[in-house]
């Protein structure tokens, strides 16, 4: 009696951690404003200025700023609409721990990040 007893416990406990997981919105990071400083040292990859100097970011719920506060990063999934030196964009950025641009010992490096969404115009 005291084993099933036991195993029902599990399986409602089991069940409470699958239906408590099951609805959850994936984390965004906050739009910052970012300005295109140009092109990096390898084809395909382009310097972003992060121009949030306060490091606050907008704060939305389920959304967060992560390591991204200030300074400059490069990326290599910027829009085409976007890849023009001096523009100017509202960007939705994360880190990208996989992989760089790989540029020789004479090129500043840069932190490389994705660009999870384009925000509308703030």
């Amino acid at each position: 009696m005291k084993s099933v007893l036991s195993l029902v416990v599990l399986y409602l406990l089991l069940a409470l951690l699958l239906v408590s997981c099951a609805d959850q919105e994936e984390v965004v990071p906050a739009c910052l404003q970012v300005e295109v400083v140009g092109p990096d040292c390898e084809a395909g990859w382009y310097v972003l200025q992060i121009m949030d100097t306060d490091g606050t970011g907008e704060q939305r719920s389920n959304q967060y700023i992560g390591q991204l506060q200030s300074g400059f990063v490069t990326t290599d999934n910027l829009p085409e609409s976007l890849r023009h030196s001096g523009k100017v964009a509202y960007l939705s950025l994360e880190r990208n721990t996989e992989y760089g641009p790989l540029c020789t010992a004479i090129y500043m490096m840069f932190p490389p990040v994705r660009v999870k969404q384009v925000c509308s115009d703030e």
